[in-house]
């Protein structure tokens, strides 16, 4: 299911940073790969809205609140080696590294579901 929106990757594990880009270009994502900082405002520039930031734990150091804080991103993806204590939203999800390739598509296609507008007038409940 594709979108308008722009996945935004910074990965540095390159097999998953390479699979990603493959399945999610199978699946006609828009997408760029960066090594740069998600709130580079030259990437805010260049990359129009709205974005999905995927991006892995090691590259996101201690700035994942300043980030949700700043609502330059639809949604984060963080990929995680561990998931203990790791916090959760609306425009948030933790995946872990071993099934971020899964856990990435199976996120953005729940994000982009409709909500249920309940049952059809007339319709029996």
């Amino acid at each position: 299911m594709t979108s308008t929106e722009l996945i935004v990757l910074i990965v540095r594990d390159h097999s998953l940073r390479s699979a990603l880009i493959a399945r999610l270009s199978l699946q006609g994502e828009s997408l760029v790969t960066l090594d740069a900082d998600p709130d580079d405002p030259l990437l805010h520039r260049a990359a129009p809205a709205p974005r999905i930031l995927v991006i892995d734990g090691a590259a996101l150091g201690d700035r994942l609140q300043p980030l949700i804080d700043s609502n330059n991103w639809r949604g984060i993806i963080v990929i995680a080696d561990r998931l203990d204590g790791a916090p959760a939203g609306d425009r948030l999800r933790m995946v872990h590294h071993e099934r971020a390739l899964a856990d990435v598509v199976d996120t953005l296609a729940d994000w982009r579901m409709p909500v249920s507008a309940g049952p059809w007038r007339g319709q029996d409940e």
